[in-house]
């Protein structure tokens, strides 16, 4: 098999790193235009000390040297047999990049996009044989999560569906399949979460660190803000426009709103700079907080429950576990709902619907939130 990258920036790098760790008799092309050289030069670096500290064979070496090569002409993916690009993202580079690849690549060859936040159909809306086309979207860091989004479109080959499906399996990762508006979902679930945690911290008039160690049970690697300070709000900010699942548009509407006026009182777009930014602008209020973690519980599980009964398909117990990766929980979403019993995760939901007027935290019924978490 012969797999061509596009970008060879953070999310790229990681990429080709499990992909050429994963899959020992495959080929490696990456377009790299800026720094081809230096980046072949540092992949050979870690091979030389891998064979030194006797983690790969001399056989082995040698194979993986030849297995790889740096090039900024995009005429070097014919051949390929998968392109995934994880270029900036921008939608008009994007979608010029796979319309160059598609009159270079065999009509085969599946195209595959990385974007996190960028419409799938209209990244692909020029390119011929759609079938062959949809999104790959890792998690970073890609090492550490335990999931890939395949999200796909209405033309995409179920064959190459599966195909894409057992890659993902063979670098040791669940592979989840997305379709409309629940393109990225993963993406979006993380969204509705940084967006209720704002909604907190304007209504409870805590500050964030106070709202930190409130939730502090909810997450023991990373927490909400943390989360949000990790991904930056240069990505965070912007309109969320490409998260079309109605239900939610209010809710992400308030944080993005929230999170641009952060931008304009001085907040670098950068990530790792979210949580300095706020500690110099803020002092512990004093406001009582106690009942974020069973807020923030609440609207996590009325969510799942709303995707999963619009999805009636779904592999219930895989995608739980996936929503639990994606947004570091340190339970099962069924331990929640046991934990804080449903009267009063239905009573804050309600609280919160009547409050703010959001769609987001309309529930269903018991009996439907009793079959995926009783």
């Amino acid at each position: 098999m012969k797999i061509g990258i596009v970008g060879y920036g953070k999310m790229g790098r990681d990429i080709f790193s499990i992909f050429f760790d994963k899959l020992p008799d495959t080929e490696f092309v990456i377009l790299d235009t800026y720094g081809k050289e230096e980046n072949a030069a540092a992949v050979a670096k870690t091979l030389a000390k891998s064979l030194k500290r006797k983690k790969i064979t001399e056989e082995q070496y040698e194979q993986k040297m030849k297995a790889y090569r740096f090039t900024d002409e995009a005429a070097d993916m014919s051949g390929c047999d998968l392109v995934i690009e994880a270029i900036f993202e921008d939608i008009r580079a994007k979608k010029s990049l796979f319309c160059q690849l598609a009159g270079i690549v065999s009509k085969d060859c599946m195209l595959l996009t990385n974007t996190s936040s960028l419409d799938i159909a209209e990244i692909f809306a020029d390119v011929p044989n759609k079938e062959r086309c949809f999104g790959m979207h890792f998690f970073y860091p890609v090492k550490l999560t335990g999931f890939v989004e395949l999200n796909v479109l209405p033309e995409t080959s179920p064959e190459l569906i599966s195909r894409a499906a057992e890659i993902v399996r063979t670098i040791g990762k669940k592979p989840l399949v997305f379709s409309g508006e629940y393109h990225i979902y993963l993406n979006q679930i993380l969204s509705c979460m940084v967006s209720h945690a704002i909604y907190l911290r304007e209504t409870t008039g805590a500050s964030v660190e106070e709202l930190r160690s409130a939730l502090s049970e909810l997450y023991p690697v990373a927490d909400v803000f943390e989360i949000l300070d990790s991904v930056g709000l240069g990505l965070m900010a912007g309109k969320p426009d490409c998260f079309r699942i109605e239900r939610n548009r209010q809710l992400l509407e308030y944080g993005c709103t929230q999170m641009n006026r952060w931008l304009d009182d001085g907040c670098p777009k950068e990530t790792l700079s979210f949580l300095d930014f706020i500690a110099e602008r803020e002092t512990p209020t004093g406001a009582p907080c106690g009942n974020a973690p069973l807020s923030m519980i609440s609207l996590i599980l009325c969510e799942t429950v709303n995707a999963l009964s619009d999805e009636p398909g779904c592999d219930a117990e895989l995608f739980m576990e996936a929503v639990q990766d994606t947004l570091g929980l340190a339970e099962a979403l069924p331990y929640y709902y046991g934990k804080f019993g449903a009267e009063n995760i239905f009573a804050e939901l309600e609280r919160l619907g009547k409050a703010s007027g959001f769609a987001s935290y309309k529930h269903a019924d018991k009996a439907v939130w009793d079959r995926y978490f009783g």
